[in-house]
Protein backbone atom coordinates (compact mmCIF):
# COMPACT_ATOMS: atom_id res chain seq x y z
CA UNK A 1 0.00 0.00 0.00
CA UNK A 2 2.47 2.61 0.84
CA UNK A 3 5.01 3.32 -2.00
CA UNK A 4 8.69 4.21 -1.93
CA UNK A 5 8.29 7.70 -2.65
CA UNK A 6 6.15 8.10 0.12
CA UNK A 7 8.64 6.30 2.46
CA UNK A 8 11.68 8.55 1.48
CA UNK A 9 9.80 11.50 2.00
CA UNK A 10 8.88 9.90 5.03
CA UNK A 11 13.11 9.32 5.74
CA UNK A 12 13.49 12.57 4.83
CA UNK A 13 11.78 14.18 7.68
CA UNK A 14 13.36 11.51 9.79
CA UNK A 15 16.44 13.02 8.81
CA UNK A 16 15.48 16.67 8.88
CA UNK A 17 14.76 16.08 12.71
CA UNK A 18 17.86 14.58 13.46
CA UNK A 19 19.95 17.14 12.03
CA UNK A 20 18.01 20.13 13.93
CA UNK A 21 18.44 18.49 16.99
CA UNK A 22 14.60 17.52 17.37
CA UNK A 23 15.27 13.53 17.49
CA UNK A 24 18.49 12.50 19.46
CA UNK A 25 18.86 9.39 18.83
CA UNK A 26 19.23 6.58 15.83
CA UNK A 27 16.19 4.75 18.30
CA UNK A 28 14.37 7.13 18.39
CA UNK A 29 14.21 8.09 14.66
CA UNK A 30 13.44 4.61 13.96
CA UNK A 31 10.57 4.26 16.14
CA UNK A 32 9.03 7.26 14.69
CA UNK A 33 9.37 6.46 11.09
CA UNK A 34 8.13 3.31 11.87
CA UNK A 35 5.17 4.88 14.15
CA UNK A 36 4.58 7.28 10.95
CA UNK A 37 4.42 4.74 8.58
CA UNK A 38 1.46 2.36 10.41
CA UNK A 39 -0.22 5.60 11.20
CA UNK A 40 -0.81 5.67 7.51
CA UNK A 41 -2.37 2.56 7.28
CA UNK A 42 -4.61 3.70 10.24
CA UNK A 43 -5.72 6.79 7.98
CA UNK A 44 -5.89 4.23 4.92
CA UNK A 45 -8.44 2.54 6.46
CA UNK A 46 -10.26 5.43 8.21
CA UNK A 47 -10.88 7.53 5.16
CA UNK A 48 -12.40 3.92 3.31
CA UNK A 49 -15.14 4.12 6.18
CA UNK A 50 -15.65 7.31 6.31
CA UNK A 51 -18.40 6.82 2.73
CA UNK A 52 -19.98 4.44 4.61
CA UNK A 53 -20.36 6.68 7.51
CA UNK A 54 -22.17 8.97 5.45
CA UNK A 55 -24.51 6.53 3.89
CA UNK A 56 -25.45 5.76 7.52
CA UNK A 57 -25.50 9.86 8.47
CA UNK A 58 -27.89 9.69 5.26
CA UNK A 59 -30.00 6.81 6.02
CA UNK A 60 -30.93 8.52 10.08
CA UNK A 61 -31.66 11.95 8.13
CA UNK A 62 -34.16 10.60 6.10
CA UNK A 63 -35.78 8.08 8.80
CA UNK A 64 -35.78 11.75 10.98
CA UNK A 65 -37.83 13.23 7.88
CA UNK A 66 -40.09 10.54 8.12
CA UNK A 67 -40.79 10.85 11.46
CA UNK A 68 -41.63 14.48 11.84
CA UNK A 69 -45.54 15.77 12.22
CA UNK A 70 -45.63 17.03 9.17
CA UNK A 71 -43.55 15.63 6.59
CA UNK A 72 -43.22 16.55 3.03
CA UNK A 73 -44.09 14.18 0.11
CA UNK A 74 -40.46 14.44 -0.99
CA UNK A 75 -39.53 13.09 3.27
CA UNK A 76 -42.33 10.62 2.45
CA UNK A 77 -40.98 9.45 -0.21
CA UNK A 78 -37.42 9.92 -0.48
CA UNK A 79 -34.67 9.17 -3.26
CA UNK A 80 -33.29 6.62 -1.75
CA UNK A 81 -30.43 5.76 -4.86
CA UNK A 82 -27.40 6.59 -2.74
CA UNK A 83 -28.36 4.72 0.61
CA UNK A 84 -28.98 1.82 -1.94
CA UNK A 85 -25.68 2.02 -3.37
CA UNK A 86 -24.42 -1.23 -4.00
CA UNK A 87 -20.72 0.17 -4.01
CA UNK A 88 -20.86 1.35 -0.37
CA UNK A 89 -22.95 -2.03 0.85
CA UNK A 90 -20.22 -3.85 -0.51
CA UNK A 91 -17.65 -1.29 1.81
CA UNK A 92 -19.68 -2.22 4.83
CA UNK A 93 -19.90 -5.64 4.55
CA UNK A 94 -16.07 -5.85 3.55
CA UNK A 95 -14.27 -7.73 7.11
CA UNK A 96 -11.03 -6.89 6.67
CA UNK A 97 -12.07 -3.28 6.93
CA UNK A 98 -14.53 -3.68 10.07
CA UNK A 99 -11.86 -5.62 12.31
CA UNK A 100 -8.58 -3.78 11.31
CA UNK A 101 -10.75 -0.36 12.32
CA UNK A 102 -12.20 -1.99 15.32
CA UNK A 103 -9.04 -3.51 16.28
CA UNK A 104 -6.89 0.42 15.70
CA UNK A 105 -10.48 2.13 17.29
CA UNK A 106 -10.63 3.68 14.28
CA UNK A 107 -14.06 6.05 14.51
CA UNK A 108 -15.62 8.86 13.20
CA UNK A 109 -17.66 8.85 16.52
CA UNK A 110 -15.67 11.91 17.46
CA UNK A 111 -16.25 14.28 14.75
CA UNK A 112 -19.94 13.75 13.36
CA UNK A 113 -19.45 17.28 12.17
CA UNK A 114 -17.26 16.49 9.58
CA UNK A 115 -19.01 13.63 8.14
CA UNK A 116 -22.77 15.99 8.32
CA UNK A 117 -20.50 18.78 6.19
CA UNK A 118 -19.63 16.16 4.19
CA UNK A 119 -23.09 14.39 3.00
CA UNK A 120 -24.08 18.38 2.45
CA UNK A 121 -21.43 19.24 0.46
CA UNK A 122 -21.95 15.91 -1.46
CA UNK A 123 -25.81 16.79 -1.68
CA UNK A 124 -24.77 20.63 -3.32
CA UNK A 125 -22.01 18.52 -5.74
CA UNK A 126 -23.32 18.88 -9.21
CA UNK A 127 -22.19 15.24 -10.47
CA UNK A 128 -23.89 13.90 -7.57
CA UNK A 129 -27.29 15.49 -8.84
CA UNK A 130 -26.76 13.51 -11.39
CA UNK A 131 -26.32 10.89 -10.19
CA UNK A 132 -29.82 10.69 -8.53
CA UNK A 133 -31.71 12.49 -11.15
CA UNK A 134 -30.73 9.27 -13.35
CA UNK A 135 -33.08 6.59 -13.15
CA UNK A 136 -30.59 3.91 -14.04
CA UNK A 137 -28.73 1.68 -11.29
CA UNK A 138 -25.92 -0.18 -11.59
CA UNK A 139 -22.85 -1.23 -9.77
CA UNK A 140 -20.63 0.60 -12.32
CA UNK A 141 -22.37 3.63 -11.52
CA UNK A 142 -22.28 3.54 -7.42
CA UNK A 143 -18.93 2.88 -7.69
CA UNK A 144 -17.86 5.68 -9.81
CA UNK A 145 -19.56 8.16 -7.41
CA UNK A 146 -17.82 6.90 -4.64
CA UNK A 147 -14.55 7.43 -6.73
CA UNK A 148 -15.73 11.01 -7.46
CA UNK A 149 -16.72 11.79 -3.73
CA UNK A 150 -12.66 10.96 -2.81
CA UNK A 151 -11.29 12.55 -5.70
CA UNK A 152 -13.47 16.10 -5.80
CA UNK A 153 -14.83 16.51 -2.41
CA UNK A 154 -12.11 14.74 0.39
CA UNK A 155 -8.83 15.90 -0.52
CA UNK A 156 -9.03 20.11 0.41
CA UNK A 157 -12.17 19.48 2.54
CA UNK A 158 -10.80 21.81 4.90
CA UNK A 159 -13.26 20.33 8.12
CA UNK A 160 -11.70 17.31 7.51
CA UNK A 161 -8.01 18.24 7.75
CA UNK A 162 -8.64 20.09 10.74
CA UNK A 163 -9.93 16.85 12.39
CA UNK A 164 -7.08 15.05 10.68
CA UNK A 165 -4.68 17.12 12.14
CA UNK A 166 -6.74 17.32 15.56
CA UNK A 167 -5.90 13.43 15.28
CA UNK A 168 -2.87 13.30 14.55
CA UNK A 169 0.01 15.25 13.28
CA UNK A 170 0.98 13.17 10.54
CA UNK A 171 -1.60 12.30 8.60
CA UNK A 172 -2.55 15.62 6.90
CA UNK A 173 0.97 15.47 4.81
CA UNK A 174 -0.54 11.96 4.01
CA UNK A 175 -3.98 12.61 2.53
CA UNK A 176 -3.66 13.49 -1.22
CA UNK A 177 -1.08 9.73 -1.22
CA UNK A 178 -3.98 7.65 0.77
CA UNK A 179 -6.98 9.31 -0.97
CA UNK A 180 -4.58 8.03 -4.23
CA UNK A 181 -4.44 4.44 -2.49
CA UNK A 182 -7.83 4.41 -1.60
CA UNK A 183 -9.42 4.74 -5.27
CA UNK A 184 -6.87 2.58 -6.38
CA UNK A 185 -8.52 0.00 -4.28
CA UNK A 186 -12.04 0.78 -5.43
CA UNK A 187 -11.46 0.79 -9.03
CA UNK A 188 -10.38 -3.07 -8.04
CA UNK A 189 -13.64 -3.87 -5.82
CA UNK A 190 -16.30 -6.41 -8.00
CA UNK A 191 -19.79 -6.80 -7.97
CA UNK A 192 -20.69 -9.51 -5.85
CA UNK A 193 -17.08 -10.27 -3.81
CA UNK A 194 -16.62 -11.78 -0.91
CA UNK A 195 -16.69 -10.21 2.39
CA UNK A 196 -13.44 -11.47 3.61
CA UNK A 197 -11.66 -10.22 0.36
CA UNK A 198 -8.13 -8.53 1.62
CA UNK A 199 -7.85 -4.97 1.76
CA UNK A 200 -3.78 -4.38 0.41
CA UNK A 201 -1.29 -4.81 3.11
CA UNK A 202 0.49 -2.21 4.39
CA UNK A 203 3.93 -2.87 2.34
CA UNK A 204 3.66 -2.87 -1.08
CA UNK A 205 7.03 -5.62 -1.35
CA UNK A 206 8.11 -7.64 1.48
CA UNK A 207 11.37 -5.02 1.94
CA UNK A 208 9.79 -2.03 2.24
CA UNK A 209 10.19 -1.78 5.61
CA UNK A 210 13.47 -3.26 5.50
CA UNK A 211 14.54 -0.34 3.12
CA UNK A 212 13.02 2.44 4.92
CA UNK A 213 15.02 1.25 8.27
CA UNK A 214 18.50 0.88 6.57
CA UNK A 215 18.38 3.74 4.51
CA UNK A 216 17.29 5.66 7.52
CA UNK A 217 20.33 4.09 10.07
CA UNK A 218 22.45 4.65 7.41
CA UNK A 219 21.88 8.53 6.97
CA UNK A 220 22.07 8.99 10.19
CA UNK A 221 24.77 7.24 11.11
CA UNK A 222 27.03 8.81 8.30
CA UNK A 223 25.51 12.30 8.23
CA UNK A 224 28.54 13.94 8.87
CA UNK A 225 30.75 12.59 6.14
CA UNK A 226 28.05 12.88 3.79
CA UNK A 227 27.93 16.41 4.75
CA UNK A 228 31.78 17.15 4.25
CA UNK A 229 31.56 15.77 1.13
CA UNK A 230 28.38 17.96 0.00
CA UNK A 231 30.60 20.65 1.55
CA UNK A 232 33.31 19.81 -0.72
CA UNK A 233 30.93 19.98 -4.07
CA UNK A 234 29.55 22.96 -3.34
CA UNK A 235 32.70 25.05 -1.76
CA UNK A 236 32.06 27.69 -4.55
CA UNK A 237 28.65 28.09 -3.14
CA UNK A 238 27.67 30.87 -0.62
CA UNK A 239 26.99 28.79 2.00
CA UNK A 240 24.52 30.79 3.82
CA UNK A 241 22.28 30.45 -0.12
CA UNK A 242 22.47 26.71 0.37
CA UNK A 243 18.97 25.30 1.47
CA UNK A 244 19.12 23.29 4.72
CA UNK A 245 16.47 20.57 2.90
CA UNK A 246 18.75 20.76 0.01
CA UNK A 247 21.33 19.53 2.36
CA UNK A 248 19.23 16.67 3.93
CA UNK A 249 17.73 15.19 0.75
CA UNK A 250 21.51 14.87 -0.44
CA UNK A 251 22.32 13.00 2.55
CA UNK A 252 19.24 10.93 2.30
CA UNK A 253 19.96 10.13 -1.63
CA UNK A 254 23.75 9.55 -0.67
CA UNK A 255 22.37 6.88 2.13
CA UNK A 256 20.21 4.88 -0.78
CA UNK A 257 23.20 5.17 -2.78
CA UNK A 258 25.26 3.44 -0.71
CA UNK A 259 23.38 1.11 0.87
CA UNK A 260 21.57 -0.53 -1.77
CA UNK A 261 23.94 -1.58 -4.47
CA UNK A 262 20.84 -3.35 -6.44
CA UNK A 263 19.05 -0.46 -7.04
CA UNK A 264 20.40 1.99 -9.98
CA UNK A 265 22.22 5.19 -9.24
CA UNK A 266 19.16 7.03 -11.61
CA UNK A 267 16.45 5.47 -9.85
CA UNK A 268 17.83 6.84 -6.74
CA UNK A 269 18.98 10.38 -7.97
CA UNK A 270 15.14 10.71 -9.98
CA UNK A 271 13.57 9.74 -7.00
CA UNK A 272 15.42 12.73 -4.51
CA UNK A 273 15.28 15.52 -7.47
CA UNK A 274 11.45 14.60 -7.77
CA UNK A 275 11.23 15.31 -3.55
CA UNK A 276 13.19 18.41 -3.97
CA UNK A 277 10.24 19.91 -6.75
CA UNK A 278 7.77 19.46 -3.68
CA UNK A 279 10.00 19.96 -0.41
CA UNK A 280 12.61 22.84 -1.12
CA UNK A 281 13.16 25.36 -3.41
CA UNK A 282 12.33 26.25 -6.50
CA UNK A 283 15.83 25.39 -7.77
CA UNK A 284 16.48 23.08 -5.90
CA UNK A 285 16.44 19.92 -8.51
CA UNK A 286 18.44 21.59 -10.50
CA UNK A 287 20.75 21.92 -7.83
CA UNK A 288 20.75 18.86 -6.26
CA UNK A 289 21.43 16.73 -9.41
CA UNK A 290 24.48 18.99 -10.02
CA UNK A 291 25.90 18.19 -6.86
CA UNK A 292 24.90 14.46 -6.59
CA UNK A 293 26.24 13.74 -10.00
CA UNK A 294 29.91 15.04 -9.18
CA UNK A 295 29.36 13.24 -5.56
CA UNK A 296 28.30 10.18 -7.38
CA UNK A 297 31.24 10.68 -10.38
CA UNK A 298 33.89 10.84 -7.17
CA UNK A 299 32.65 7.95 -5.24
CA UNK A 300 32.54 5.66 -8.69
CA UNK A 301 36.57 6.75 -9.12
CA UNK A 302 37.56 6.08 -5.78
CA UNK A 303 35.60 2.54 -5.71
CA UNK A 304 33.24 3.74 -3.07
CA UNK A 305 29.84 3.36 -5.17
CA UNK A 306 29.60 0.39 -7.17
CA UNK A 307 26.37 -1.13 -8.56
CA UNK A 308 24.92 -4.40 -9.32
CA UNK A 309 24.55 -5.41 -12.97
Amino acid sequence: MVSRRLLRIKILKEVYSFLTAQNTSCEAANKTLSYSIRKTYDLYHLLMQLVVEISDYAVQQIELGKQKNFPTPQELNPNTKFIDNEFIALLRSNLPLKRYCEKQRLTWGANPEVVKKLLASLYAAEFFRQYMDDPVRSFVEDKYLVIQLYCDLLEDFEPLLVALEDQNIYWVDDVEFVISQIIKTFRQFRQGQEAETPLPPLFSKQDDEIFAERVLSRALTNSAAYRNLIDKHTKNWDVERVAFMDTVIMVTAMAELMEFPDIPINVSLNEYIEIAKYYSTPNSSVFINGVLDRIVDELKQEKMLTKEG
